[in-house]
């Protein structure tokens, strides 16, 4: 039998509720959240809202299965799904699917681990054995591949992630070139209002912490592209780039480390050769 919702938690969630969605000022509790234009990224804001209002923790099953704001207060009032927030900041819980959000409609495979408030949002496919970091944000059509890690906070709005590459914590890969809230006519902008330019990462990439990719630029396999760089155009497989806007400075080898003038790794012994802006690797060095 469904809990009947207190009119004092009622009324505060129906607060963070014009909070989010300022636009509706007299929401009914029974109306859908989908009817309210809240999407995946406001429902993050719901949950933080309603636990700073009310002291409880909105764990992450009940805000996806919540369908209104009278079905939320009812999860919260039952006595099982509420409970002190302050209990959720020592949560200790190990990493799996139930740690984080995973959309109705998002995919991901076999062994991959969300960590608390890590996101996928619906038309997003993650591969197996990858790691979403605590608060990252993978959106609507992302292809993320094998054995990827996504740090914490990082957000993917849309891109190709091959397999192994990293995402370091903070990083934006974006993906609309022209970004606006509204329509030129003043209509709050939807799904089909723009152009997708999404981020391509390749394989065994890593995208350091804070950067940002702009739309549309490919990141070539086993580049490197360094903390707090803004990446504006295309990266060559093995690439080293840093700055803002991104320069490249040199080359990196599987392994990570940055290549000497040989094109050789001091690290793992490997040897590359160049032709034009591409590598390729010869092997390892010989001994001797």
């Amino acid at each position: 039998m469904t809990a009947t919702p207190s009119n004092e938690l009622l009324a505060k969630v129906l607060g963070a509720v014009r909070q989010v969605r300022p636009e509706h000022s007299d929401p009914r509790p029974d109306t859908a959240f989908r009817d309210l234009g809240m999407d995946s990224l406001d429902r993050l804001s719901l949950a933080v809202a309603v636990e700073q209002a009310t002291g409880l923790a909105v764990s992450d099953r009940v805000l996806a299965d919540a369908t209104t704001p009278a079905d939320l207060t009812c999860r919260l009032s039952d006595g099982t799904e509420g409970r002190p927030s302050v209990d959720r900041q020592h949560s200790s819980r190990l990493p799996s699917q139930d740690s984080g959000w995973l959309d109705e409609g998002a995919v991901a495979g076999e062994g991959t681990r969300l960590w608390h408030q890590a996101q996928i949002a619906a038309g997003a496919v993650v591969g197996a054995d990858s790691t979403l970091g605590k608060g990252c944000f993978v959106g609507a059509g992302s292809r993320i591949g094998d054995r990827v890690k996504i740090g914490n906070n990082a957000s993917v709005f849309g891109a190709t992630v091959n397999d192994e590459a990293m995402i370091c914590p903070g990083v934006l890969l974006l993906e609309d070139p022209a970004p606006r809230a509204t329509t030129p006519d003043g209509r709050r902008k939807g799904p089909d209002d723009w152009t997708r330019h999404p981020v391509t990462i390749r394989t065994g990439a890593t995208i350091g912490a804070g950067a940002v990719v702009a739309p549309g630029v490919t990141i070539g396999a086993h580049a490197l592209v360094a903390l707090g760089a803004v990446v504006l155009r295309d990266v060559p497989a093995h690439g080293l780039v840093i700055g803002n806007p991104a320069r490249q400075v040199g080359w990196v080898c599987r392994c990570g480390q940055a290549l000497e003038k040989g094109l050789h790794c001091t690290t793992c012994q490997r040897v590359y050769r160049r032709d034009g802006d591409e590598l390729t690797e010869d092997g390892p060095l010989p001994l001797g």
